[in-house]
């Protein structure tokens, strides 16, 4: 039973965490990711204008390396890629110094685009090849964002 017990803290830990990431303000604390309350992303629905592009998806163009490397795992875990490039550029970004502990790495992972520091997009709410649209998107920044 003894021999358990680290499996078992390990999971609990991993439930504590994963009911903490929904929220929506994180912070990072003692190498912990804890996201507190905050504004509602928008959504397709309640996007403001010339928020969506001619295709109906926001754009990627100003959403951090933080945030892009959230939305390269969301996309990978969600499947919304085939190919490999997406997971590898995830890695690449969450492997930096401070990337998996700042807030905006947590909300990429929750499929949350950036558009400003604080301005957030609910990609969820778009539909699945929109999101596709959005991981390809974010994976073509990949060289900018790992050259800075």
């Amino acid at each position: 039973m003894l021999k358990l017990r680290p499996v078992f803290l390990a999971l609990t830990g991993c439930l504590a965490l994963s009911a903490a990431l929904p929220q929506a303000h994180a912070a990072a604390t003692a190498g912990v990711l804890t996201v507190a309350p905050g504004p509602a992303p928008m959504t397709a629905a309640t996007a403001a204008p010339g928020v969506l592009d001619y295709d109906g998806i926001p754009t990627v163009e100003h959403a951090s390396a933080e945030n892009v490397g959230g939305l390269m795992y969301y996309c990978d875990s969600h499947k919304l890629v085939t190919d490999t490039t997406v997971r590898s550029l995830g890695r690449q970004l969450a492997a930096r110094e401070g990337i998996r502990t700042n807030p905006a790495y947590a909300w990429g992972g929750q499929g949350r685009l950036m558009l400003s520091p604080t301005v957030m997009f609910d990609i969820t709410t778009l539909n699945r090849d929109q999101q596709e649209a959005i991981c390809s998107r974010s994976a073509l920044r990949g060289p900018d964002l790992l050259a800075h």
